[in-house]
């Protein structure tokens, strides 16, 4: 007891001094970060299951990009008791000449088959609650819609040459939930009403609504794994929301951010470890010599980090819950219902994450005090073979991060190995510039050389403190720097290489109707790319669902249909990445390239079998090449491209993507063309662009809380490297003035000091960034990296000003006390 309330006490002592409280500080800031992510994941993870259970509309649906054959939907009748097919397609609704990108839901005679519809007369009017859909020659629309539109019930609507009554406002749909959380608006009508082929498209997707016990589930659940390797399968019961995998990667995007903070917490708490080291060792030899065990005083050490640990706790989790309120009440408009409720699982995870992490930076300052003892702290050994330790346990803390969240391997890694490198650059130029330095001052005299002569002497301590200087500038200039020229430089090129209408999706059949409207309009088709609809099913023979619960951008991506182009020759905005391109005439069609990024996250690699359902039929394909897109030829590229021979072997009808340049006379006639072919997908530059601009905003509100929090660490890591030095400046200055050398060269000798290593630091984070910034630009977006130089400079003077300033400071104030007390504290 008497050992616990001495560790409890010098843990107060220690919270008393400067570096005890930043320690306090950095812990609490790292766990008040990822506490409120965690919280806020929860409770949206939480919500969603509770939306999936009251939403779906069935007891289970079978989702397919492609409808089932007679066959397949026969075998599922046969497992069914009660089913509803509906059909999914992304069309252009016109009236007059307003139009809207709408998603059209078709439906059989049996739908709804659990709850009922809400419908009304206008979109104010009072709801009604209808057991069945439209009727034949109807249509329903949403309100939003229905207002967008400028209609009103009883009023006609054309879609691809058919006339449908407007026969109600829609309001509720019982299936809403697999329609997701979007802002896609939605227009409802019977499957009689409209001829399918006006309305087939890529993205076209079939649904089968299912009643069926806990057996009859699990039964058509093992025959679609088997029949039907492209479909997906959601239960209300036990089921998977499927918005859940894009807000477990939003999650994914942001702890991997917190990797940033987790380095520059280990900054701040190494440097604030140097103050902490040397009071325990003085302590630890100060109870050996009264018989005190080096196990029982390592385990009061022990003791004292985890009650400072627990405080952290308590103040991290009390800010997080105030933040986490905030969040969930700006969260209420896109998910009505949503409340902050606590998730104790998620939090004591989180608790746990962090405490490893942070155990992972003290070990190092235990294995140092194994070392404690009476002649240990009379000789003051040197820590230099503890600087490595530091270093290393210090990487694997936040590669252990970086594994929990990390959703692209490629990015990540790219990014690790941005600041390694910046690592060691800053250990070059600082061995480099110190002893070049020493030698350069061995034949004069003055305050620069001796200044030089003193840090050759505490070379490991300067390397230590450029390294926390250095990364901090590094990962504050890549927060504010990199994230504002990446979305310049975007924006820039998209608007300046497309022309100011994409053509995303158009059939072969409409491609004729497109050039002649152009030609009546004085429009000019820029690009027209031809593709097909393939959906990976399997990779080496492993479904997707086998591969594992990868939670990756890409793999979502992959689960639904994707774009396959062919190409003889290389294209012109590509370049060979890896492998081998195959010759334009070559016979052998199952060949297959893909993108780099694809490739690293998915575990790709030369060699492996990649088969895709295409229209219905399965097609496998060798992969043997990789390209990487290159601007300047148009930005339209795909992910996957394969020979020109393998067009005649698809079976599949062709589609094409492009871009269109529009006058200003142009844009009214739109209505009339989708009119004509309401499947056709036009995006209009300036939606996509206000889509970019609402994007960015959200990003840039993010990334100012998330610089806040990386100027927040900056300040600590500033701050623990004043602290964690200060005995050390202060032992150095005793003795310079005991010598006979004026307060005022002291001062000098400490702004010659500061200034090499602010300098260092400096130069270490600006090649660090510069790195980062051509990795991920050549590596992501094949651009070239051109951040703008004033601001580089600009950056590079305030962090130079910065570190002086706050250098000078300290030493100041270190030297307002007498000699004596400078040479026995």
């Amino acid at each position: 007891m008497n050992a616990l309330w001495l560790a409890l006490e010098n843990g107060w002592r220690d919270l008393q001094q400067q570096h005890g409280r930043i320690a306090l500080a950095t812990q609490t800031a790292l766990l008040f970060f990822l506490m409120t992510l965690s919280l806020t994941s929860a409770s949206i993870q939480s919500y969603l299951a509770d939306n999936l259970d009251q939403m779906l509309g069935s007891d289970l649906v079978v989702e397919s990009h492609s409808a089932l054959t007679r066959d397949d939907e026969r075998a599922l009748r046969r497992l069914a008791p009660r089913l509803s097919v509906t059909k999914i397609s992304d069309i252009t609704l016109t009236h007059q000449d307003r139009w809207a990108r709408v998603q059209l839901k078709r439906v059989d005679d049996a739908y709804p088959l659990q709850g009922k519809l809400q419908i009304g007369d206008t979109p104010v009017a009072r709801q009604r609650a209808v057991s069945r859909g439209p009727g034949v020659g109807e249509i329903w629309l949403e309100s939003r819609l229905a207002t967008k539109l400028g209609t009103q019930p009883g009023d006609t609507l054309v879609i691809g040459g058919t006339r449908l009554r407007l026969g109600a406002i829609l309001f509720h749909e019982p299936d809403r939930i697999m329609e997701g959380q979007g802002t896609t608006q939605r227009a409802m009508v019977l499957s009689h009403s409209l001829d399918a082929a006006s309305l087939a498209s890529s993205k076209g997707r079939t649904r089968y609504l299912v009643t069926a016990d806990e057996e009859q589930q699990r039964a058509i659940e093992e025959w679609v794994r088997t029949a039907l390797p492209g479909a997906t399968v959601i239960r209300k019961i036990g089921g998977r929301h499927p918005l859940a995998s894009f807000w477990q990667r939003t999650e994914n995007f942001l702890g991997l951010a917190a990797v940033i903070l987790v380095f520059m917490g280990a900054v701040a708490l190494d440097m604030t470890t140097r103050r902490w080291l040397a009071s325990m060792r003085y302590r630890l030899a100060l109870y050996a010599s009264f018989g005190v065990t080096t196990r029982t005083g390592i385990a009061m050490a022990l003791g004292q980090w985890l009650a400072g640990f627990i405080l952290a706790i308590l103040l991290g989790t009390l800010l997080a819950t105030l933040a986490y309120v905030l969040i969930v009440g700006q969260l209420q408009e896109q998910f009505p219902g949503l409340d902050a409720a606590w998730h104790w699982l998620p939090a004591l995870k989180t608790i746990g994450l962090v405490f490893v992490l942070l155990l992972a930076l003290q070990v190092p300052s235990f294995l140092q005090l194994r070392r404690a003892s009476l002649l240990s702290l009379i000789r003051n050994p040197a820590e230099n073979s503890f600087v490595w330790h530091r270093l290393f346990w210090s990487i694997a803390s936040v590669t252990l991060l970086a594994a929990v969240y990390s959703d692209n391997w490629l990015l990540t890694g790219m990014t690790l190995a941005a600041i390694a490198a910046a690592l060691v650059l800053m250990v070059a130029l600082t061995w480099t510039v110190i002893r070049l330095g020493d030698l350069w001052g061995r034949r004069r005299a003055g305050l620069l050389p001796f200044a030089f002569f003193i840090m050759r002497q505490r070379l490991f301590a300067k390397s230590a403190q450029v390294l926390g200087l250095g990364l901090s500038g590094l990962l504050l200039l890549f927060t504010l720097m990199l994230m504002r020229d990446l979305s310049t430089t975007m924006e820039q090129y998209g608007r300046s290489h497309d022309g100011n209408l994409m053509i995303s999706e158009a059939g072969a059949d409409q491609i004729a109707g497109i050039r002649h409207w152009a030609t009546q309009t004085g429009s000019s088709v820029r690009a027209l790319r031809p593709f097909v609809s393939a959906q990976l099913v399997a990779v080496n023979g492993a479904s997707l669902a086998e591969l594992g619960d990868k939670r990756s951008d890409t793999l979502a991506t992959l689960k639904d249909p994707i774009r396959l182009s062919w190409a003889g020759a290389m294209p012109q905005n590509n370049r060979l990445a890896g492998g081998r391109w195959w010759s334009a005439d070559t016979s052998n069609w199952r060949q297959i390239s893909a993108e780099p990024e694809v490739m690293t996250d998915m575990g790709l690699g030369y060699g492996d079998t990649l088969t895709y359902q295409i229209n219905g039929k399965l097609y496998a394909f060798t992969l043997v090449a990789s390209h990487a897109y290159q601007p300047g030829h148009g930005s339209i590229t795909f992910w996957f491209q394969v020979p020109l021979a393998a067009r005649a072997q698809i079976e599949a009808p062709t589609l094409y993507m492009g871009s269109m340049e529009l006058p200003e006379q142009a844009w009214d006639a739109l209505a009339g063309l989708w009119q004509q072919y309401p499947s056709l997908a036009l995006v209009p530059l300036r939606e996509l662009t206000e889509r970019f601009d609402r994007t960015l905003g959200i990003v840039t509100r993010l990334t100012s809380v998330y610089a806040v929090m990386v100027l927040l660490l900056a300040l600590f890591v500033l701050a623990a490297s004043v602290s964690g030095f200060s005995a050390d400046d202060r032992q150095k200055n005793g003795l310079l003035m005991s010598m006979g050398v004026s307060k005022a060269d002291c001062l000098k000798l400490s702004f010659y000091d500061w200034s090499v290593t602010a300098l260092i630091a400096a130069m270490g984070a600006i090649a660090g960034t510069w790195s980062a910034g051509l990795l991920i630009y050549r590596s992501q977006f094949n651009l070239t990296y051109s951040p703008d130089l004033a601001w580089v400079a600009g950056m590079v003077v305030a962090m130079v000003a910065s570190v002086c300033l706050v250098g000078f400071i300290a030493c100041r104030q270190s030297l307002n006390v007498s000699v004596g007390e400078l040479m026995t504290s």
